[in-house]
């Protein structure tokens, strides 16, 4: 028997915005908010010399595009490139329905470039979570703008074959999320899959997931959550974190986007120290 409580519109509302706002979907706000349309223009002269060809019902194909400031010599601004995405039905309990459908991206790789004159002030640290120029950070105005720009041609890139409606959670297998300060890495994170549902409001990284910071330092584990509104992360079971040649490992542990512990989150460190003496 389905609860209530998981069908009411309201609720669901809110879990679904929660969702598109979270970053495994900028690769969609990007392409919305491209100002000059060019992914459109791309798309419309590649399906033109084809006429018979149509994708698949539900899903997209391959893509790779990059957006570059021509203002500023045309610098890089964010790049966003994956094999497919597709939306199917989602499971409820045994059986699949239309209800809550999940959307699968493969072998996503997204690049964000920040820079120096774009900070408020300087030494700022820059977000490892930057959003697009011209986004807003309130999650329902964001959402009923995705969906408008989905759905208007005239206003962005319209993806007829697919339908988003009812999403309720975004896998992507192969993730490699990049962050760049004027040029150099400042943030990394890597993994095999990452999940964001309705369920949770954070984003679950599985198999092998790696953060990487400005400095070389890294945290490992099997699973690790990514707390998007305040950037931490945490680990339930084993982790290995390296800070400069020191080794940490251990069970348990809570650490912010320069993986500085985050003090009072969790009540187990079992932890042991060793030298790690690096070879050339």
């Amino acid at each position: 028997m389905i609860k209530g409580s998981m069908i009411r519109e309201p609720r669901l509302w809110l879990k679904w915005s929660v969702l598109l706002i979270s970053w495994i979907l900028c690769v969609l706000i990007l392409i919305i908010v491209a100002g000059n349309n060019e992914l459109t223009t791309r798309y419309r002269d590649l399906a033109s010399p084809m006429p018979d060809f149509q994708l698949p019902k539900n899903q997209i194909g391959a893509l790779n595009y990059r957006r570059r400031d021509a203002k500023q010599n045309y610098r890089p601004v964010c790049s966003v490139r994956f094999e497919n995405l597709r939306a199917e039905n989602n499971k409820l309990g045994l059986f699949k329905t239309a209800l809550h459908k999940v959307v699968k991206i493969q072998d996503l790789k997204l690049k964000f470039h920040r820079y120096s004159s774009d900070k408020v002030t300087a030494g700022t640290t820059p977000d490892i979570f930057p959003a697009p120029e011209g986004t807003t950070t309130d999650t329902r105005a964001l959402a009923k703008s995705l969906i408008g720009r989905l759905t208007t041609p005239t206003k962005g890139f319209r993806i007829n074959n697919i339908d988003f409606g009812n999403v309720s959670e975004v896998r992507v297998d192969n993730l490699d999320y990049r962050v760049f300060d004027d040029g150099d890495l400042f943030f990394a994170a890597e993994t095999r899959r990452a999940i964001v549902s309705y369920e949770r409001s954070d984003v679950a990284l599985r198999g092998h997931a790696k953060i990487t910071v400005a400095d070389g330092s890294t945290l490992e584990s099997n699973r690790i959550t990514w707390n998007t509104r305040r950037q931490h992360f945490s680990v339930d079971g084993v982790f290995v974190l390296n800070r400069g040649g020191v080794i940490t490992t251990g069970k348990g542990i809570c650490v912010d986007s320069q993986l500085k512990d985050v003090k009072g989150q969790y009540a187990r460190h079992e932890q042991k120290e060793q030298k790690c003496i690096a070879k050339l």
